[in-house]
């Protein structure tokens, strides 16, 4: 079977890029030239089918590792790489109806930084953060992914974004704390407490929540509130166990010692 012609690979590529990111022809043309070349290489195979390229961006790691260099390009708009670092949490899967989320993770490997670009430009939303914390949870080598400063610069977007989703917001503080070293957790965890613009409900419940040092109930209960475990998951059950995150006793002192002195205001 003959191969398709380079430049058809690349018009039908650009074609698609177009159409979803409402992105210029030029820009669309960039585009398809870049995943002709590179698509191929992070997904470890040399097709040169634009239907098999196409698929392939389908999926989130493939299309995270692809778009995530091209955040820093000059030569696209910076409305075409929100678009494109919006794109990539659109391919994350959420949960449904309540359900428990136990699918694998296929996070792109450096989430966190197409968060933080969207985050710098103000266009990090609920719906990113909702991505981020599904994604997280079933993968918290994301959080180590990146530098100690986009990690951090991440948490800090998550507890001003609190709004109506303090527990999500709990729920992801309190992850990011348990991957990360102790040292590290326990000046992240200050900046959250000693924040005004983290609301001081979201504090109290971070908190809360830190200051049980791994014991499931309190995390426990807010990841079913949020779908992360089903409802009628026991905290004995192994995998349970094996979901709640467990900050380093100096953090959790930290948070004890916290909320000491905030019943005592």
């Amino acid at each position: 079977m003959r191969a398709p012609d380079s430049r058809a690979v690349v018009d039908a590529l650009a074609a698609s890029f177009r159409e979803e990111l409402r992105c210029s022809e030029r820009e669309a043309a960039s585009l398809g030239t870049w995943a002709k070349a590179r698509v191929p290489r992070i997904a470890g195979t040399f097709e040169d089918d634009p239907e098999d390229i196409l698929v392939r961006l389908r999926d989130p790691r493939v299309f995270g590792e692809f778009v995530e260099p091209l955040l820093r390009s000059r030569r696209l708009r910076a409305k075409t790489r929100v678009a494109l670092a919006d794109r990539a949490f659109d391919l994350l899967p959420i949960p449904r109806d309540g359900q428990a989320f136990l699918v694998g993770s296929r996070a792109p490997q450096r989430l966190l930084a197409i968060a933080e670009y969207l985050a710098a430009r103000d266009a990090f939303n609920p719906l990113h953060l909702l991505h981020l914390v599904y994604a997280v949870f079933l993968d918290r080598s994301l959080v180590t992914n990146v530098s100690k400063g986009t990690r951090s610069a991440i948490l800090a977007t998550v507890a001003r974004s609190a709004g109506s989703l303090e527990r999500v917001c709990a729920l992801y503080a309190t992850m990011h704390l348990a991957s990360v070293p102790p040292r590290e957790a326990a000046a992240d965890l200050r900046a959250i407490l000693s924040s005004h613009g983290a609301p001081q409900s979201l504090r109290r419940l971070l908190a809360t929540v830190v200051a049980s040092e791994g014991r499931p109930p309190a995390w426990v209960e807010l990841a079913k509130q949020e779908g992360l475990l089903s409802a009628d998951a026991s905290p004995d059950e192994p995998q349970v166990v094996a979901a709640v995150p467990r900050v380093h006793p100096r953090v959790a002192t930290l948070a004890r010692r916290w909320l000491e002195d905030a019943a005592g205001r």
